[in-house]
């Protein structure tokens, strides 16, 4: 089964890893039925493991909270990751390095979690 590029692509560019005119070359491409060429392949995948590489980062620095047992239903028991406000945190790191360097460093901050925002598109 061959990779699904399209989703690599997508992911890459909603996490703002990689070059954001190149990614959406790359889905152009692929939107036309065009080929894709082998360097944009390269690039689709080592900028994909640099995405998985950071996730793992994250997952391996995200404390685990203690969640009592007792007196409490199993259906309470439900394990994320990190939480909706360790993510915000970094996801908002990630916006004022980005809108700094694009020199919009005095954009207001979003009231929403990431979460919301990234489901209501």
């Amino acid at each position: 089964m061959s990779p699904d590029y399209h989703s690599m692509a997508m992911e890459l560019l909603n996490s703002g890893i990689g070059d954001e005119g190149r990614l959406k070359f790359i889905l152009g491409c692929i939107a036309n039925n065009k080929p894709l060429y082998k360097t944009d392949i390269r690039f689709l995948e080592s900028a994909t493991s640099q995405l998985e590489l950071k996730i793992q980062k994250l997952k391996e620095k995200v404390p685990r909270e203690k969640v009592p047992r007792e007196n409490t239903p199993k259906e309470n028991h439900s394990r994320t990751l990190i939480s909706d406000e360790y993510l915000d945190q970094h996801i908002e790191k990630i916006i004022d390095r980005d809108n700094s360097k694009k020199g919009q460093a005095n954009m207001s901050v979003r009231k929403k979690s990431f979460l919301k925002r990234l489901f209501s598109r």
